[in-house]
């Protein structure tokens, strides 16, 4: 081990003395090396070794690719030890967030070159120059590196190795990243230019053109009343084309697939987070029914959704539990007829009242001896009449009361109470019961791939409202850009919303070439999430305390961009996830 670390150390030395792109890509190639050498150390630790493949593996080398039979075998994580060491194995969920997302700004620079070379080398070195004191989890909490098991001649041989060190204290420096914050003042923030095909570029410009003539001028309103998305914006939305952009042609849609959907939701959550979200919504439900559902249902609901015409909610989380499904409470018991009674609560259903159908979790239960005997949860599509001012929900068997949100607003959020609701047999997701998590687990890939973009749309618009107000608020006599904490916040962020586009944009990539991307997408909400909030905080702090004014558009985004640690399930949560699929499976 030792050799090949001198070797590796060898190699780095050699090709940061190349030109600045190759050592660019060299300084994040050391730190997947430590990420990788972190990766197996806590594998180590959490492997339930008494499982039927721990057994089998007993003996075999620490940390080894384990072979049996000309395959590998798949290795089993320990919930238990997963949560004993989950310091480490969320610090270890983000750091490789990190890494992918400065890969795909790496890769983005090297295709659109000019400007985006100095922002990609810029957020690499500020990367591995931040990385000597830990993995960064957010909200002030930093993870130290001893987390991971990683020694201090380790850190010093990669990170730290005397090549890889000096191009990061040159390129990361605040006074290059500061460079950046100044570049953009003058000719404006480096474009996507060089890294979407002419298809994608389409979408972004007219998507574009769309909000700012017709969202950004509502956005202040509708945060302001806590009111809904107009009627006749959503028709127009549909009449563009919004809803059926990644939809399958024999469904009524254009079938452009993930990335252009993506694209449309980041321009969208950008005018205002409340757009990006009623268009997630309908996505993930489309997304649900074209896998899932049976001909019946998709011939019902597909075309609808993707002209506009039906309107759609999510209601899997329940009060008492939240995110984990698992434990739904929420009972469809099935009739003799084969006919399902509804009755439970479900929490935080975005858009409830204005739906036309609710994909709800149950926990499906038929008679059995003295009792009910559990199933496990599944899938109902529940159609409902659309509610109007004064009645929300018309229909027996729902109700609902709003849960007024700091944030996300234009579609309202409903705690739900289905008492005795009767469904139809062919209300059942695809009509197979027990296969409700499944399901949902699978539309959630594609579904924080929306996500990811929404936190990318939120950054990308407090980013921009930042630089406009430190270029034109005068203080001391000096712009506000004219200072170096300023500028260097700000090239900072460039950096890092970019960073977060084009990771968004590798995850979307993947999942259109039908490859798996369940890590990639995941690691992009997570990180998307993180640089949103960070943007829209700066924004803030840079309009002072005008920006603290509950009418102002710095304290919507703020708001916004705080509502995105929850979306799909809180942070901690996706972090647990990403770092079990980090150490039972191959390295992204």
């Amino acid at each position: 081990m030792r050799a090949i670390r001198e070797q590796h150390a060898t190699i780095v030395s050699r090709k940061l003395e190349a030109d600045s792109p190759g050592g660019m890509r060299e300084a994040i190639t050391s730190a997947e090396q430590l990420a990788r050498v972190a990766r197996g150390r806590l594998r180590d630790r959490v492997v339930d070794v008494g499982s039927a493949v721990g057994t089998a593996l007993r003996g075999a080398p620490r940390s080894a690719s384990f072979i049996r039979a000309g395959a590998a075998v798949p290795l089993h994580v320990s919930r238990m030890l997963l949560d004993r060491h989950q310091v480490a194995a969320h610090a270890l969920a983000h750091l490789y967030a990190e890494i992918e997302a400065c890969r795909s700004l790496a890769s983005w620079a090297c295709e659109a070159g000019g400007e985006a070379r100095a922002v990609a080398e810029a957020h690499a070195g500020a990367l591995l120059l931040s990385l000597r004191g830990g993995v960064d989890l957010g909200g002030g909490e930093i993870a130290p590196l001893g987390e991971l098991e990683l020694r201090d001649d380790e850190v010093a041989k990669a990170i730290g190795h005397p090549a890889v060190a000096a191009w990061a204290r040159d390129a990361g420096s605040s006074v290059a990243v500061a460079s950046i914050a100044r570049a953009a003042a003058e000719q404006g923030i480096p474009a996507s230019a060089g890294a979407e095909d002419e298809r994608i570029g389409w979408i972004r410009h007219n998507m574009r053109d769309f909000v700012e003539r017709l969202v950004e001028p509502l956005a202040p309103e509708i945060h302001r009343r806590n009111g809904l998305i107009p009627e006749s914006i959503v028709r127009r939305m549909g009449q563009f084309g919004v809803f059926r952009l990644a939809t399958a042609p024999e469904h009524g849609g254009d079938g452009l697939g993930v990335a252009a959907m993506a694209t449309a939701i980041e321009e969208l959550a950008r005018g205002s987070l409340g757009f990006g979200v009623l268009t997630m919504t309908a996505s993930i439900a489309s997304d649900l029914l074209a896998r899932s559902g049976t001909d019946l249902q998709r011939r019902t609901w597909l075309s609808r959704i993707a002209n506009g015409e039906a309107r759609c909610a999510l209601a899997f989380a329940e009060p008492a539990y939240g995110s984990d499904l698992a434990r739904v409470v929420t009972r469809a018991e099935r009739q003799a007829d084969g006919s399902y009674l509804l009755i439970g609560k479900k929490a935080w259903v975005t858009g409830a009242s204005r739906a036309d159908l609710v994909l709800t979790l149950a926990r499906t239960t038929t008679p059995g001896g003295q009792g009910q005997l559990p199933l496990g949860p599944s899938l109902f599509v529940i159609a409902k009449r659309r509610g109007a001012p004064g009645a929300d929900f018309p229909d027996a068997g729902i109700a609902g009361t709003e849960l007024r949100a700091l944030g996300q607003r234009g579609m309202g959020h409903y705690e739900l109470r289905i008492e005795g609701l009767q469904i139809g047999r062919e209300a059942l997701l695809g009509e197979r019961e027990g296969e409700g998590i499944a399901q949902i687990q699978r539309a959630l890939v594609t579904g924080r791939t929306y996500a990811a973009a929404c936190g990318v749309g939120v950054a990308q618009a407090a980013l921009e409202l930042a630089l406009e107000r430190a270029k034109t608020r005068v203080q001391f006599g000096s712009q506000l850009i004219s200072f170096p904490r300023v500028a260097h916040r700000l090239g900072g962020l460039i950096a890092r919303v970019a960073a977060a586009r084009q990771l968004t944009r590798a995850a979307a990539q993947v999942a259109d070439t039908g490859q798996p991307c369940e890590l990639t997408s995941a690691m992009a909400k997570l990180y998307s999430s993180r640089v949103a909030w960070d943007a829209a905080d700066a924004c803030m702090q840079i309009h002072g305390a005008s920006g603290y004014a509950e009418s102002s558009t710095a304290a919507r985004l703020l708001l916004d961009a705080r509502s995105l640690f929850f979306q799909l399930g809180p942070h901690e949560v996706l972090a647990q996830g990403i770092a079990r699929a980090l150490l039972e499976g191959p390295l992204p």
